[in-house]
């Protein structure tokens, strides 16, 4: 009993920790990017303390409202997201960057709409199976309507501007990844659900192929010492920190693969120069806290008070869980390249307030959660402020 009331207070150590973690490595990797930001040496490490003050006030803010009162206007969070991802269309507003339109930029501030597709997606899976979950077996309502909406998503994802090869394949699939399980948990067919990840793989497969970067990072991920100078050259770069740190580590700040060897190395690939830096011993321990933080979100959502609650514990870890899992597995060469931050730790506003506010919603369910007594009987914790519904 005790340790489900201060589950709460394990995940914000564990958030707090990566969010420290991840400063002292941004800290460690932006000297070297001085001459890219007009000589400011903490350029990258000034705008991800902003964007962690903003996420802060979301996190908080988030945690404090009801969820109930929160899903209830989530396809209005749907809406909202699409109109995000329209805005990739408008020329001077969706912003290109590394050769791709998957931004939008407003006043000097670039923001990932996908980001927000995802915690949208989430909040009307919640709504929607909550309010029908005695349909939940049926094809209209408990798959065909909810996978229209992900299908929705996923093509203006995949298709900026119009342009599939400039799609971001990755958040697609995390949106279909999490439309599969918070289906399958709230109750959906399984000879419906089980075609989804199948289709979607080889539909990803499909277009992989005809985009030439992206079919190149197969093929490297098949023999990433053979194109090591050219497709595989991020990952053998990150493979080589990993290798040079040890288990002790070359010293805070003592990166050589930072010097402009590994690409990304403030972002997706931040994971191998901590490795690097400070050794093996902190890499398991990052790792471990990953672990402990999908537990953590996973038992607050087995106490949520009702189904709302449960789906919505289920999409975040499932967001938080599956994120953190596959930047690990790209930068160890374990499956294929994807740019994918690390939450919490890598540079990035987008990510860093999307996961904020998740975390928030964490905190939100598990202040009303259910507890078991010392009898056995089961009691509801009411939330210290819960606006009318």
């Amino acid at each position: 009993m005790a340790l489900q009331r201060q589950v709460g207070y394990i995940l914000l150590v564990i958030v707090l920790g990566l969010i420290a973690f991840g400063l002292v490595m941004l800290f460690s990797t932006s000297a070297p990017y001085a001459t890219h930001n007009g000589g400011e040496v903490y350029y990258n490490l000034k705008r991800q303390a902003m964007w962690l003050g903003v996420g802060a006030i979301l996190c908080v803010t988030m945690s404090r409202l009801d969820y109930h009162l929160l899903v209830r206007y989530a396809p209005y969070g749907v809406a909202a997201a699409v109109f995000l991802l329209l805005l990739v269309f408008v020329p001077g507003i969706g912003k290109k960057v590394n050769g791709a339109y998957r931004w939008i930029s407003i006043a000097g501030m670039n923001f990932q709409p996908s980001e927000f597709a995802k915690v949208a997606l989430i909040f009307f899976l919640a709504w929607w199976m909550s309010k029908h979950q005695r349909h939940a077996g049926d094809i209209l309502k408990g798959f065909l309507i909810p996978a229209a909406v992900v299908g929705g998503l996923c093509v203006l994802v995949m298709f900026p501007r119009l342009h599939f090869r400039q799609g971001d394949l990755g958040a697609a699939a995390m949106l279909v990844l999490i439309f599969a399980v918070v289906m399958f948990c709230a109750g959906a067919k399984k000879r419906y659900l089980f075609p989804v990840p199948i289709v979607g793989l080889i539909g990803l497969m499909t277009m992989a192929y005809f985009m030439p970067a992206k079919r190149g990072r197969f093929f490297a991920f098949m023999d990433p010492e053979k194109f090591r100078e050219t497709s595989a050259y991020q990952v053998w770069q990150g493979l080589i920190a990993l290798g040079s740190g040890g288990l002790n580590g070359l010293g805070l700040g003592n990166s050589r693969q930072k010097m402009f060897y590994l690409p990304e190395a403030s972002t997706d690939c931040i994971f191998p120069i901590a490795g690097e830096e400070l050794g093996m011993w902190v890499a398991l321990a990052v790792v471990t806290a990953f672990l402990v933080l999908v537990l953590a979100s996973g038992w607050i959502t087995i106490s949520a008070p009702d189904p709302t609650g449960v789906f919505l514990g289920i999409g975040i870890t499932t967001m938080l869980g599956v994120q953190a899992l596959i930047n690990l597995a790209v930068v160890t060469s374990m499956m294929p390249n994807k740019g994918m931050p690390l939450p919490f730790i890598s540079y990035g506003g987008s990510n860093l307030l999307v996961c904020l506010a998740a975390v928030g919603v964490l905190f939100n369910i598990q202040r009303q959660g259910t507890y078991e007594t010392p009898n056995g009987n089961e009691e509801l914790l009411p939330p210290r402020t819960s606006p009318r519904m």
